[in-house]
């Protein structure tokens, strides 16, 4: 399992619940290759990397 990748989903969840609503079809997508034990795709590198800068800008902007 990639350890980079596991960072940045779980970050990117962290943020996630920080902002209201949770989306959980988000948080399933993270979730999706730990849960599977496999390697991320290309796409669900981009979208957690994405997720991760939205919660990041999110919980700098208050």
């Amino acid at each position: 399992m990639d350890q980079e990748y596991a960072s940045i989903a779980v970050a990117a969840i962290e943020g996630l619940v920080q902002i209201t609503p949770v989306v959980v079809e988000d948080v399933v997508a993270l979730l999706k290759p730990l849960k599977e034990g496999r390697a991320p795709t290309d796409a669900e590198w981009a979208f957690a990397r994405r997720q991760l800068d939205d919660g990041n800008a999110a919980v700098q902007a208050g």
